[in-house]
């Protein structure tokens, strides 16, 4: 049997979870197709191997952000939220609720230490680590610098081109549009 890829493990467990994860996975595929990489950067860089209260946290993230994206989906007041809005909500999102989520460091018993913000994921860092692993709350060193990292590390250049024509990058990157579209 083949391994499984960390995406289609994490898709796979976030429709399991239910019919409105489903749903509204579909409605981002068809709204903006170019998501799909965006949340297969996401699920290989903290993939479903980092757990709280036996649940992949990687769920609780993207749930948060589709939860926000659907905020932005439908008519306000008459008014279509124009596409790449609707997007930038979606990707702010998902930056904040990984930084929110991932104040942790996960530490081997060496010493070796992993955190959202080290630029590497999660499963390359532990793929050279062995034994028992522990998990200490963490805040954020530069939540300014963290987001730039998460920003670069999930969209591509069509998304950030896409985001910068129409001048969201900077609210996107700060954490400006979710709650302040």
């Amino acid at each position: 049997m083949a391994k499984q890829h960390p995406y289609a493990r994490v898709i796979e467990g976030l429709k399991a979870r239910g019919r409105k994860n489903a749903e509204l996975l579909t409605l981002l595929q068809f709204d903006w197709p170019v998501s799909r990489f965006v949340l297969e950067k996401i699920s290989e860089y903290i993939s479903d191997q980092i757990c709280a209260d036996e649940e992949p946290v990687i769920y609780e993230i993207i749930e948060g952000a589709l939860i926000r994206y659907s905020e932005v989906v439908h008519f306000k007041e008459g008014k279509k939220i124009p596409d790449p809005v609707r997007f930038g909500v979606f990707i702010e999102a998902l930056i904040s609720e990984t930084s929110r989520i991932m104040e942790i460091e996960i530490q081997d018993d060496e010493g070796s230490s992993w955190n959202v913000g080290s630029g590497t994921s999660f499963c390359e860092w532990y793929s050279t680590h062995s034994g028992g692993l522990n998990i200490y709350p963490k805040l954020h060193e530069n939540e300014k610098s963290l987001r730039s990292v998460l920003y670069e590390l999930i969209t591509s250049e069509q998304i950030r081109s896409v985001l910068r024509r129409v001048n969201y990058e900077e609210a996107v990157v700060a954490g400006g549009m979710a709650t302040g579209h």
